[in-house]
């Protein structure tokens, strides 16, 4: 593709700016079932898309591959489409900004196939030796993904960044008598052969077994622990109250409470991309914005705004390094990205002790059907274990929980200090309510 003769038919042909922007996409995934390799996937896909003003309207198109001889047609089906925009936001790309590149410390180191293979082997065979309960390993795999962002524009950007990883994920079906559950885990690792597999094979089944004998709970209103994972899905999905477009469009619930306290002053958020304990860390985003650190929410004050260029400019404020793209077809939009809730001092058990009696939330599910964002109520499935005298008596199951979400972000007892980021861009300690509606028998 030769970039600069796109940019220069787009500008004789009116267009005010032009953005060219790719995605190369590496991957390997190898998955095992029953003693054997059952599948073994790669790809490269390379994904480009371009977007440009016209008439101050910012028009987008995916091309799967791209073409020269295209060049003009396409041109002028982006002309089209920015005359028949009909919203009155201003949007713009960027020009170029000084980046302060981040520095990868991962010392990653690809397998071969044998090794894989070697590695999937014994892993399968120590999960099913570890309890005579363990019926199946329902998945199992090991895969290598890496992503290379590229950003040229006609304002004179010109940025690339790449990002890589390799991830672990197991499933086990678990039977006793006719009860059957389940158990997965997943880990992200610099290389296979450092990987603890006794502690992996340990935590994944102990998932499962945990929840044999599960049972429910009369209804009540009482006191309650999210464990990390469930802590980081619910407060994952209210994530859009922070967010620009939803402020200036006046559909966030705190679009009026900037610099006012939305929460207990015991909950800090930030967002930080450049986040070296997370999975990816991003010196810009998808519209070549340098990223930074941001302190969301101080103490419980909500300070910071996450911005992309359009909300920037509806707002009159400048982009945080917040737009970011679904996938390289998708348009900017503004995300979070490596954004957590400060860790406390005191461990899950710790909580759990300080508690005495109670519910701790270790999963939750319904997470889309159940969340009402204009009110910010919930109620979802949920299953964790009943806590009594400070200690876990049995694991719950076929229950609901339920509350206002910024209700209850302000009946923080105390926040636990066991932040993993693991294989997430948003990660939340444990935290222990004062209390929550729990739906049972």
């Amino acid at each position: 593709m030769n970039k600069e003769k796109w940019i220069q038919c787009a500008l004789q042909k009116g267009m005010e700016s032009l953005e060219i922007y790719q995605s190369n996409q590496t991957e390997k995934e190898f998955t095992w079932y029953e003693g054997d390799l059952d599948t073994f996937v790669t790809s490269q896909i390379l994904g480009t898309a371009i977007r440009g003003v016209y008439g101050g309207k910012m028009a987008n198109m995916a091309l799967e591959s791209v073409n020269d001889a295209e060049m003009e047609s396409i041109i002028d089906q982006l002309i089209l489409q920015a005359k028949m925009i009909t919203t009155k936001e201003e949007e713009a790309l960027r020009y170029p900004e000084t980046i302060e590149y981040v520095q990868r410390n991962l010392d990653i180191v690809y397998p071969s196939i044998e090794e894989v293979k070697d590695f999937l082997a014994i892993l399968e065979k120590k999960i099913l030796e570890y309890n005579p309960l363990i019926k199946q390993v329902s998945n199992l795999s090991y895969s290598y993904a890496k992503e290379t962002r590229s950003i040229y524009n006609s304002l004179g950007m010109n940025v690339q960044e790449s990002d890589q990883g390799q991830f672990l994920v197991a499933s086990v079906v678990v039977q006793k008598e006719e009860e059957v559950r389940d158990g997965f885990h997943a880990i992200v690792i610099d290389q296979l052969n450092q990987v603890d597999i006794d502690a992996f094979v340990q935590e994944l089944c102990d998932k499962a077994l945990d929840k044999l004998g599960a049972k429910s709970l009369p209804s009540q209103t009482c006191s309650v622990i999210f464990e990390k994972n469930a802590m980081t899905s619910l407060f994952s999905s209210f994530v859009g109250l922070y967010k620009g477009d939803l402020l200036y469009k006046e559909i966030s619930p705190i679009k009026d409470k900037l610099d006012q306290k939305i929460y207990s002053e015991k909950i800090s958020v930030i967002d930080n991309p450049r986040n070296p304990d997370s999975l990816n860390q991003l010196s810009f985003d998808d519209e070549g914005c340098p990223t930074k650190e941001k302190l969301v929410v101080e103490k419980g004050v909500f300070k910071t705004p996450l911005m992309d260029t359009k909300a920037g400019i509806c707002l009159g404020k400048e982009s945080t390094g917040n737009g970011f793209k679904a996938g390289y077809a998708g348009k900017v939009g503004i995300s979070a990205m490596n954004m957590y809730i400060v860790p406390g001092s005191k461990s899950l058990d710790q909580l759990c002790e300080q508690m005495g009696n109670g519910l701790l939330v270790t999963s939750l599910s319904g997470l889309h059907a159940g969340i009402d964002f204009a009110s910010t109520n919930f109620s979802l499935q949920c299953q964790g274990f009943w806590i009594e005298n400070g200690k876990r008596k049995n694991y719950v199951t076929l229950i609901t929980v339920a509350g206002n979400f910024l209700e209850l972000m302000n009946q923080v007892v105390e926040v636990g200090n066991d932040l993993d980021w693991s294989y997430r861009s948003m990660a939340c300690p444990s935290i222990y309510f004062e209390q929550c509606s729990i739906g049972g028998e």
